[in-house]
């Protein structure tokens, strides 16, 4: 305690000895009967309550040391990944899984793990999968339902919420199973938190029988062999029989008895021969064996699409190049196009006088016999034997009138597609302007011809691109941009020209210099067909291959057989097309439909009435609502959870100021993820490097009531000085009229007043 006007010591004694002799002399000289003892009680009254005031002129102030130590929190992470639902742990000598054990630990009353916990710190919850997510003091237990296990993410985005505030660290309740991404010590140790991991399960690599890997081509034919490869993987099984059975809708198509041997993995192989075109959906099991870990990985499911046999496609060229060179090379690879390629000179009979390829008509020999030369189809009756046609750098009096409407009709007539390949010559003044073939180009070709630019550059995908068949070359969109991004460059682009209503940029160039933009690969459909241009030159580099992966990538052969393929599908007139952005999901996934919708010219609408409705495996249909997507026009998105396993029907309609668009329908397919049974056992090392490197704790769930002792606080007590005023208080007041009232009372009593 200390006074805020602290006056010499002998002025206070001073001043309380005046008031007390003052005070006793006037009760001294009293001339009443009172005893000695009653006067020195009115004495003690009147100077005790003197004494107060003047000890509240003093103002004396208390000084106090308060705990002002803000609380320190701890994250407790449960994983809840499907890995946690396998049954490999003991409890009491009694068999558990992995999450009734740690539901146990956390939840059960008999258990005080999480009470010594809040004894220290203020603890906070949290169940994880893909992610974290806090969860209420009323949930009693934790389900095993996630798909996929992602350690790093789900550490890095709960501390992320206590950012600011003190964090004892994070104990992470797990089997290790992490499988979304491979820098999981890395990212956590950049959260600069303790991590005091608690390993679930059993180490020792569990018996089980799984299949691990399907290889079959997404696209079959007709009347062709479609070889099915399986991989099974097996753990303590050497020497057991067993089946893999072929299922096609729950029927079994095949079946095929192996040996489990001392291999860990074995290879077989169906071969299907489908005769009818559709998309199927095919399963590939094996019997669960005694002992076996989990059934979940038994069975693994896919789709199959079967169109018809062999496409019959036609491509001319004016002049022999790399591009010829490489798209020859590469349809005559594909045993499903049955292809006739073709070079005509552009230039005239005149000109070639006296050469060999004046002796065939312009075009050049295609093989060693020099008589081996084919024609381009005179009459559209002839060009119909072909499904799609690829027309070169040609000058447009290379082909005749005639051969110009044959190719108009092919197209719009009949159903078929077309692709150009833009160059300076199709693309120029003696191009393909002014013709009858401009009614199929998506673009409106200047004049004067398109300008030419000779320098090297990359595609971008445009959003319409991204969804789209010919330039989906990945399955995710992570995957995708990564490999467009490393896609070795184009060297001749062509510009100056203009879009056509009905056109869709698939890819584009964009400068960073004058932030501009240039199509490249256009789309566009022209009466009940379809028609292509690649703006740009160049393409047959990526038959070299992606820059990092030069010796194992397909991404030229793919692209072209992805092109070819979805031109040579029919759309006749259908304005609503539904796509989405997989065909097989796991169950949980969200799955993302993207709709398309067309008025009577083929131009995207973006007014339109859509409406999604998808049919699930089991249960009644249900409506998703689509909203218009304002980045792409005529495009709307609508998206659902596949909770059930099995085939989900999608049907798409549209409505425009009550006029029918028509409707589109797809399915796709979702089954169990087997990700999180690819490495079952309990991931000790990777728990123990991230306690080592975090300046945590590794301890197995067996020993876990031993962790509260060993979780470090983060800082010492902190305290404040606070000042409180003595004098500015009621009780002052109330002391000092109570013994002054106390005074005058008793003297009134004695007739003193």
């Amino acid at each position: 305690m200390r006074f805020t006007y602290l006056w010499p010591w002998w002025a206070v004694a001073l001043g309380l000895a005046i008031m007390a002799g003052i005070t006793a002399y006037g009760y001294l000289r009293l001339n009443r009967p009172l005893s000695q003892r009653f006067r020195a009680l009115l004495i003690s009254l009147r100077i005790l309550a003197a004494f107060v005031l003047l000890i509240c002129l003093l103002e004396p102030v208390l000084i106090e040391r308060k705990d002002i130590t803000p609380p320190t929190n701890l994250l407790v992470l449960a994983d809840t990944s499907q890995s946690m639902q396998l049954d490999d742990v003991e409890l009491a000598g009694q068999s558990s899984t992995r999450l009734d054990l740690v539901n146990r630990i956390l939840f059960n009353p008999a258990s005080d793990f999480l009470a010594s916990l809040t004894n220290q710190f203020d603890v906070h919850l949290y169940q994880f999968d893909k992610e974290p997510h806090q969860i209420s003091s009323e949930i009693l237990s934790f389900d095993a339902v996630g798909g996929v296990t992602d350690v790093a993410t789900s550490i890095d985005d709960a501390v992320k919420e206590w950012r600011g505030q003190l964090l004892a660290g994070v104990v992470l309740f797990t089997d290790g199973a992490h499988n979304a991404s491979t820098s999981v010590v890395e990212k956590v140790i950049e959260t600069k938190t303790p991590i005091y991991a608690v390993g679930v399960g059993s180490p020792k690599p569990p018996r089980d029988l799984k299949l691990t890997r399907v290889d079959v081509s997404p696209i079959a034919y007709t009347e062709h062999d479609v070889p099915i490869r399986v991989t099974v993987h097996h753990t303590g099984y050497s020497g057991s029989q067993t089946r893999v059975s072929l299922t096609r809708d729950n029927q079994i198509v095949d079946s095929v008895p192996m040996t489990l041997t001392d291999e860990p993995n074995q290879t077989i192989e169906f071969t299907l021969s489908p005769r009818e075109e559709g998309i199927s959906q095919y399963a590939v099991s094996i019997p669960v064996l005694d002992g076996e870990l989990t059934a979940a990985n038994n069975v693994r499911a896919f789709p199959l699409k079967v169109v018809k046999t062999k496409l019959r496609l036609l491509y001319i060229e004016g002049h022999p190049g790399w591009e010829y060179a490489f798209l020859k090379r590469v349809l005559e690879l594909d045993p499903n196009i049955d292809s006739t390629c073709l070079i005509l000179s552009s230039l005239s009979p005149n000109q070639l006088r006296g050469t060999l390829l004046d002796r065939y008509n312009r075009y050049y020999p295609q093989t060693t016999q020099p008589t081996d030369v084919g024609h381009f189809p005179k009459t559209a009756d002839n060009l119909l034997f072909y499904d799609v046609l690829i027309i070169g750098d040609l000058r447009s009096s290379t082909l005749t009138l005639q051969q110009h409407a044959a190719i108009v009709d092919f197209v719009e007539k009949t159903g078929k597609a077309v692709i150009f390949l833009g160059g300076r010559t199709s693309l120029g003044r003696d191009g393909f302007s002014r013709t009858q073939l401009e009614a199929l180009l998506p673009v409106v070709i200047p004049p004067n011809g398109c300008y030419v630019r000779d320098e090297d550059f990359s595609l971008q995908l445009t959003q319409q691109g991204l969804y789209h068949p010919i330039t989906r070359l990945e399955d995710t969109q992570a995957k995708a941009d990564a490999l467009w991004r490393d896609l070795p460059p184009l060297s001749r682009r062509l510009g100056g020209f203009e879009l056509k209503g009905g056109a869709t940029v698939l890819a584009e160039y964009r400068s960073d210099r004058n932030q501009t933009t240039l199509p490249i690969i256009i789309f566009q459909r022209s009466g009940l067909g379809k028609s292509l241009l690649i703006a740009a030159e160049g393409l047959w580099n990526w038959g070299f291959g992606v820059w990092n992966f030069k010796d194992e990538d397909d991404t030229y052969p793919r692209f072209w057989g992805q092109t070819i393929r979805w031109m040579a599908t029919r759309t006749d007139t259908k304005r609503i097309n539904a796509t989405t952005d997989l065909t097989t999901y796991s169950i949980g996934d969200e799955v993302q439909i993207v709709t398309y919708a067309y008025n009577e010219s083929y131009q995207p609408m973006v007014a339109a009435d859509i409406k999604i409705e998808v049919t699930p495996p089991e249960g009644k249909h249900f409506q998703a609502q689509a909203v218009a997507d304002s980045q792409t026009p005529g495009a709307y998105k609508a998206q659902f959870r596949a909770n059930q396993k099995g085939t989900y029907h999608i049907r798409a309609s549209g409505v425009d100021r009550s006029s029918s668009l028509g409707e589109d329908t797809t399915e796709i397919f979702a089954e169990s993820p087997l990700v999180e049974f690819e490495n079952p056992q309990l991931n000790e090392d990777l728990l123990k490097q991230l306690a080592a490197k975090t300046g945590g704790v590794y301890t197995t769930i067996t020993d876990v009531a031993s962790l509260p002792e060993q979780i470090q606080p983060v800082q010492e007590s902190v305290f404040a000085v606070q000042e409180r005023e003595l004098w500015d208080n009621p009780i002052v007041l109330i002391l000092v009229v109570g013994l002054l009232g106390t005074e005058w009372f008793l003297r009134t009593r004695r007739g003193l007043v």
